[in-house]
């Protein structure tokens, strides 16, 4: 999704994942209508559909990355948390990082942390609101790339919101949206490229 700041793009993306409410109409998503869902019923969906990136890490700066990443396996009360989220920081290049707390990382690492937490639960659908927004031009290619190898690897369906056109037009379809309103939709490349 892409659009000026303003339009409501985060605010659909955080609809879409479960963590605001709309407040009129219906919101499908999996075939699910996010509007009908009570709190504990939006917490079943984010648990078991979904993984969030957001711009800003949000990681836990008390917990270690290993920790950080574990979270949402805890919450599922599976005994393989810590093993899982080894594993994960493993795919993402921060195995030899695991007791390193936020502060000792650097922007670059705390997103990787942040995508390893997002993927752990292997989720149908990935929320990335600016997950490079914050990052240095450099480093902001390199999340990128890790995002699109691993939800290409995983099929994991995207939606991504981005100021940045060269990454919208990495994906497969682009939303524009103006005002809080949905002005265009086109695909921006085939499903074999």
């Amino acid at each position: 999704m892409i659009g000026p700041s303003g339009s409501g793009k985060s605010t659909l993306l955080m609809a879409m994942a479960g963590l605001e409410r709309i407040d009129s109409g219906r919101l499908l998503v999996g075939g699910i209508d996010l509007a009908q869902q009570d709190e504990d019923g939006l917490a079943r969906y984010r648990g078991a559909s979904v993984g969030i990136v957001f711009q800003s890490f949000h990681l836990i700066p008390n917990m270690t990355a290993l920790e950080n990443v574990a979270v949402p396996l805890e919450l599922q009360g599976r005994r393989d948390a810590f093993a899982r989220a080894e594993q994960e920081l493993g795919l993402v290049g921060l195995g030899h990082r695991l007791t390193h707390y936020p502060s000792a990382l650097s922007g670059g690492e705390q997103q990787r942390v942040a995508i390893a937490r997002a993927l752990v639960a292997e989720p149908a659908v990935l929320f990335a609101d600016e997950p490079t927004g914050n990052l240095d031009e450099t480093t902001g290619r390199q999340i990128a790339d890790l995002i699109f190898e691993t939800v290409r690897r995983r099929g994991t369906t995207l939606v991504l919101v981005t100021h940045d056109n060269a990454l919208a037009a990495r994906c497969g379809r682009v939303v524009r949206i103006h005002s809080g309103i949905i002005d265009g939709a086109e695909p921006v490349r085939s499903a074999a490229e």
